[in-house]
């Protein structure tokens, strides 16, 4: 076996993911979870993130961004009406014809955080050429003989714009089903976010949406004990262990202080609403040891 080629692969595909740190849950759990870190952005037209949810290099899921404008003309007799659809969506299809998402009103269902995904739901499978919709917005206008007679507007899909939600997942390893999720959220300007996704190591094993095992998302936060999360734009900070000190501190990648708490209790949350979209350096200095996170702020 080439394991050069293979190490290459994977390297590459770690590289497109934007950087991410799995980590199997303990003994008892076994739940895998992957912290994409930063969140990876993902825009322009027909571009795609291979979704890999046991990261063996060969995707589960492609997700994919459209941004395109449809026109097409229709002549009758001596008229000529002119159709012209914008879309932007992100969509969603199976890397493997047994993979399948959990859905609600023929469309992906968008779950909270603490839905259960397992056997019990109703999944779809099949491949689509430009996927299915998880959110999209369709613009329309309709010219006849070169004047405009028709404007529409419509969104389709279970997932809300700017707000997070979980895809429930079902894919194969080796035949045996297994059941995973990943939260994304789709913005306003037509960006796919992918944040952070897992799924249950025993096959045909339910997994709860948003579910991370010891919720430890790096090894370097593993032997610190410090948790750093971010979900709807509220940073969560979880101290694992009874701690001495601890202090948060928020920095633009330029390095400037833009945020600084000393942390006096185990789990704190913080708001970032009122920061500008971009991506930031989360730090935790505890005990003499500095963990950080980058997080994006929309």
């Amino acid at each position: 076996m080439d394991t050069k080629k293979i190490d290459s692969k994977i390297k590459k595909y770690l590289a497109l993911a934007g950087g991410i740190t799995t980590v199997v849950s303990g003994a008892n759990a076994q739940v895998v979870y992957t912290d994409v870190n930063p969140d990876y952005l993902l825009s322009g037209n027909l571009s795609v993130y291979p979704l890999d949810l046991n990261n063996d290099a060969s995707p589960d899921f492609m997700l994919m961004n459209l941004d395109t404008l449809i026109n097409y003309v229709s002549t009758s007799y001596s008229n000529v009406v002119t159709y012209n659809i914008n879309v932007d969506a992100a969509t969603i299809n199976p890397g493997a014809s047994s993979n399948g998402w959990l859905q609600s009103n023929s469309y992906p269902a968008a779950l909270a955080q603490g839905a259960m995904v397992g056997s019990s739901g109703s999944f779809e499978s099949s491949n689509s050429s430009f996927g299915y919709p998880l959110a999209a917005v369709l613009q329309q206008s309709v010219l006849y003989n070169g004047v405009p007679v028709y404007n529409y507007s419509d969104t389709i899909g279970n997932f809300q714009m700017d707000q997070e939600a979980i895809l429930g997942l079902r894919f194969k390893i080796n035949n045996n089903i297994h059941y995973g999720w990943a939260r994304i959220e789709y913005t306003s300007g037509g960006v796919l976010s992918i944040k952070d996704y897992a799924y249950d190591a025993t096959p045909n094993t339910a997994v709860i949406a948003g579910e991370t095992g010891t919720g430890l998302v790096s090894v370097k936060e593993n032997e610190n004990a410090v948790q750093i999360t971010n979900f709807n734009n509220q940073i969560q900070v979880q101290l694992l262990n009874e701690l001495t000190y601890a202090q948060l501190k928020i920095t633009n990648l330029s390095g400037q202080e833009i945020f600084s708490k000393d942390l006096n209790s185990l789990s704190e949350t913080i708001s970032l609403d009122d920061f500008a979209t971009g991506i930031y350096i989360a730090s935790v200095l505890s005990n003499d040891v500095l963990t950080t996170k980058r997080i994006y702020v929309r």
